[in-house]
């Protein structure tokens, strides 16, 4: 059984934002966000815009052929950066190393420099992304804050295809 990237076409933005309200529940335990009045954790989100936007890579992350969650990458061309814009795994396939899988699987297609971040609050995403990144690439990678100061952010740089 192999983890293996989507990438996401237009017939796949129906389950997309079903994932994405997937993700806002999940870290409602960590945020402390409550539901709307129309039963949904994300007001008026609709993925084409993520889709129609050329710097926006989406993937679907599969495991034996299943949808397991999804990866968002943002190219910030001012930065000349790779942004893992989200990342989302369900929590059925979490600690079976499936994100850590998809995760390298996404660096591994882009060249250069590389930036991760997450929240104060989410200190699993935390500590995934340190592990990963430590497996990955060792202790090439500089820890800062985010430009938003809401949390730790990750860079580094990668060179070559693996």
């Amino acid at each position: 059984m192999e983890v293996s990237l989507e990438m996401i076409g237009e017939d796949g933005l129906a389950a997309l934002n079903k994932l994405v309200e997937l993700a806002a529940y999940d870290l409602s335990e960590l945020s402390g966000s409550d539901i709307h009045e129309n039963g949904m954790f994300v007001m008026d989100f609709d993925s084409r815009n993520w889709f129609e936007d050329s710097n926006m890579d989406l993937y679907f992350i599969r495991y034996d052929g299943k949808i397991t969650g999804f990866a968002v990458v943002r190219i910030i061309p001012e930065e000349e950066i790779n942004y893992f814009n989200h990342f989302f795994v369900l929590r059925k396939y979490r600690n079976k190393k499936i994100g850590k899988d998809a995760a390298i699987k996404v660096f591994n297609r882009y060249l250069g420099k590389w930036r991760v971040s997450q929240f104060d609050w989410n200190l699993p995403a935390q500590q995934f992304w340190r592990k990963t990144l430590k497996e990955y690439i060792g202790d090439n990678y500089v820890e800062t804050r985010r430009k938003d100061n809401k949390g730790p952010m990750q860079e580094f740089e990668r060179e070559t295809i693996k």
